[in-house]
């Protein structure tokens, strides 16, 4: 057996281990999630030597964590940083969500990490987030990171990423209605969740965001001494040009005007989430004394990618996926299938968790077509097509259901011929099958972990 074998099969061992764990991430279950605490991870940090303790960009919000977080560590991997980005859920694999300078974590640390953790009887209770987030802090700890960048998994104010020593910089993104069981029935209580992860002075980069969200954020800032900075307010976008995988644009922020920034994420909201995600790293190096170089601003926009985020697949015939979940990520779908002139005649392959506002979402993807193939993605939480296809059809919509994500994109084939633009969006795991199916990728469940 050679080395990347048994580093293989041990990553499949501490895979299946850790998943033993469950938590609300596998289950879905509410009440899991309302018994949420930070305290024991803070524990486990202090008496560890707090392997979490380095410069820091925290990134909350209910949409566009993974754009922001992604493009802000390439920024500052692109300025010299050595870096560690912690993002949530993955795609394909579980160390995708571990990723240092740039690469998922080696099969054989992630397992060794793993094994760590899962000896120690402290963990014996804990869930399969609170492991993976830690399993990165100590994984950048041995890998020496000067940064890191934190996506929050849920929440903020007790969302485990949330047990960090310290940050320089905390990113808020726009607030949607979204895990109301967990988090509150109104925006602004929603807010004051995302905001929680304000814990003591340092920057706060707001992007565009309702003002009765903002109001939350800024009071919230105002608390614990934190100074925010309002994207809108202090940065200016320029369009250049916007094609199907590729948009250029000039940005000005307080500290440089950047002329010329490409991008392989497209659509309009994707220019501010790079506008925030520059500002944040400007501010972060700014906080310890640094200066960002404008030539690392341009080198980290371009060379940033996010499988599955309005990702073309195909050419021809036309396949584009794009993972969303909440009616304002569903709005922002509609907006780029717009902006970037996706070509008609277009039909939706839809797969949804239980537990979202499915009706919202329906609502919103109807601006793109109204013919729909629905299908449940290969989760326990998965909410079932004919739901899904009724939600549709209840707005005026034609559905039908499908037994998979693969038969649902060859349905959709055949509905609109050999010129359709087929459209994969909904939960991130219906993105995956799709990718998976479509360009062969061996994700954790080939593997037989589920």
């Amino acid at each position: 057996m050679t080395m990347d074998e048994a580093g293989l099969r041990e990553y499949v061992e501490a895979v299946r281990a850790l998943l033993a764990h469950g938590g609300f991430e596998r289950t879905g279950n509410a009440a899991e999630a309302k018994k949420w605490d930070i305290a024991h991870i803070t524990g486990y940090l202090e008496a560890r030597g707090r392997p979490d303790r380095r410069h820091t960009v925290h990134v909350a919000g209910s949409k566009g964590k993974g754009s922001v977080s992604t493009v802000t560590e390439s920024i500052l991997r692109a300025a010299g940083k050595h870096t560690l980005l912690l993002t949530s859920p993955d795609l394909h694999q579980a160390r995708e969500r571990v990723a240092i300078d740039g690469a998922p974590i080696e099969y054989g640390a992630f397992a060794r990490h793993a094994r760590v953790l899962l000896d120690d009887p402290a963990t014996a209770g804990w869930s399969y987030f609170e492991l993976l987030t830690v399993l990165g802090w100590l994984a950048g700890a041995e890998a020496a990171c000067d940064w890191q960048v934190l996506e929050v998994g849920l929440g903020g104010r007790l969302d485990t990423t949330n047990a960090v020593a310290a940050k320089e910089v905390a990113v808020i993104m726009p607030i949607d209605l979204e895990h109301t069981a967990i988090l509150g029935e109104t925006i602004p209580e929603i807010a004051r969740e995302k905001a929680g992860i304000l814990t003591a002075p340092c920057e706060v980069v707001t992007a565009p965001m309702r003002e009765s969200a903002l109001d939350v954020v800024r009071a919230r800032a105002a608390e614990v001494g934190a100074t925010v900075h309002s994207v809108p307010e202090e940065c200016a976008i320029r369009v250049v040009s916007q094609r199907l995988e590729e948009q250029r644009f000039d940005l000005r922020t307080p500290s440089a005007t950047y002329r010329g920034l490409r991008s392989s994420l497209v659509g309009p909201h994707q220019r501010e989430n790079i506008a925030t995600a520059v500002r944040a790293a400007e501010l972060a190096l700014e906080r310890v004394g640094e200066s960002l170089e404008a030539d690392a601003v341009m080198r980290g926009v371009r060379d940033a990618r996010l499988p599955g985020r309005f990702e073309v697949l195909r050419r021809a015939p036309l396949l584009i996926v794009d993972g969303l979940h909440t009616p304002l990520a569903a709005r922002r779908f509609r907006e780029t299938v717009e902006a970037a002139g996706v070509p008609r005649p277009r039909v939706l392959v839809v797969g949804m968790l239980a537990g979202r506002d499915i009706e919202a979402v329906a609502r919103e993807l109807l601006g793109v077509t109204d013919t729909v193939v629905t299908a449940p993605p290969s989760s326990p939480r998965a909410a079932p097509a004919a739901e899904v296809a009724r939600a549709f059809t209840s707005q005026g919509g034609l559905a039908q259901t499908a037994r998979s994500v693969p038969e649902a994109i060859e349905r959709a084939r055949e509905i609109g011929g050999e010129r359709a633009s087929v459209l994969v969006g909904g939960s991130l795991y219906t993105v995956a099958e799709a990718r998976e199916a479509a360009l062969g990728v061996t994700g954790d469940h080939a593997l037989g972990l589920r």
